[in-house]
Parts: C-alpha cells; sequence; structure tokens
C-alpha cells in the first residue's frame, strides 16, 4: 500500500476491521458500544471491561496508528479521567504493568522491567518489525491478541467491577510501582490514581 492509499483509510473502518477480523472481539463476547467519527474513537464492551480504539494518525514512519486501552465498565466514552469516590481518577488503562500484577511480580520488579514483558518483548525484535513494517495497527492487534491467548479472561477479569478485591490489590500494585519508580509532582492526578 503506498502512502497515499495509507492516509485516505476511513479510520473507522479501519479499527472495525482490526477488532472484528484480527482481535474477533464477538468470539470473545465484546460489542461495539460506541463510535465517533469526530473523535475517531470506536469502544467495544463485555460483561468483565470495554475495550477502546483510538485513530492515532498517520506517521512517516509507521503508517496508520492507533491505541488500544482497556476500561472498567463505568469509563466514560470521551473522558481519560473522571471522578471516582471522590476523586479523580484514570480509567482507561494500558497492558504494561497489568501484565506483571497478573504475572505476581514485585513492584520493585515490575520498575526495573519498566514496559519489557516476556509476551510481548518479540513484537519488539526486528523480524517483527519488519514483518509489519508501516502496519502499526496490525502489529498492536497481534500483540494484544498474543496477551488474551496468554492470560485468557485473567486480563478483561482485573478490570472487572464485579472483583473490588482484584482491583484494590492492582491499585496498591500500581501505588507501589510508582513510589519506587519515582514520582512527578506535575502529573495531576497522580499515575497510580485508577478506577
Amino acid at each position: 500500500m503506498s502512502s497515499t492509499d495509507e492516509r485516505n483509510v476511513d479510520p473507522i473502518e479501519e479499527m472495525i476491521h482490526i477488532a472484528q477480523n484480527i482481535l474477533s472481539l464477538a468470539s470473545r463476547r465484546f460489542t461495539e458500544s460506541y463510535r465517533s467519527t469526530q473523535s475517531k474513537k470506536v469502544i467495544y464492551d463485555s460483561e468483565w471491561c470495554r475495550i477502546s480504539f483510538t485513530w492515532g494518525g498517520w506517521d512517516y514512519g509507521s503508517g496508520n496508528n492507533i491505541l488500544i486501552h482497556y476500561g472498567r465498565l463505568h469509563a466514560p466514552n470521551e473522558k481519560s479521567t473522571m471522578i471516582w469516590n471522590g476523586e479523580e481518577c484514570y480509567c482507561w488503562h494500558d497492558f504494561d504493568y497489568a501484565l506483571h500484577f497478573l504475572d505476581g511480580r514485585l513492584p520493585a520488579e515490575a520498575v526495573e522491567l519498566n514496559y519489557s514483558h516476556p509476551v510481548t518483548n518479540p513484537f519488539y525484535e526486528d523480524e517483527f518489525r519488519k514483518k509489519f513494517h508501516r502496519r502499526q495497527p496490525e502489529w498492536l492487534a497481534q500483540i494484544h491478541l498474543t496477551i488474551w491467548q496468554h492470560y485468557g479472561n485473567r486480563l478483561f477479569e482485573l478490570f472487572d467491577l464485579r472483583r473490588p478485591e482484584l482491583w484494590q490489590q492492582y491499585q496498591q500494585f500500581l501505588k507501589e510501582v510508582y513510589d519506587n519508580e519515582g514520582r512527578i509532582p506535575a502529573i495531576k492526578p497522580a499515575m497510580d490514581k485508577v478506577c
């Protein structure tokens, strides 16, 4: 595909294609719950959590880009933070520290590993970078698919509102991660304020 063709892709249709054909969200009992052509976002819900696909735009180095985040069922469609239990907190999440938590690592180990993880590391090697050259949405989808295959529903269940004790353990884990990593006072709310 030429760079001109890449830039002419319909963002919503591209993300729906990724969600339905690569990630097979319907087979995992996720259904589309929100679509916005203005913010270029598609969200899918299941009994456990929400998954958000947001169009990141076109980049010369990687072509089209998308972002994939996880949210609990109360996460708003268009905001990254919300007030929960009287505090502002982040409601859309990456998978990085969640995987370390699910693996039972200590917070200090997670900080040391940073964003490195045995399940996702192969995708950053030259072989995968060449295979998915200028096809970032497919590359990112394959990372998430590999995570889901490895963890089953455990990642989704982490975000499940019906599992408050698990979420509290994860919040404590993140607090210790950011205590170990060092906090940046200018970032408000603090990165461990999650809901």
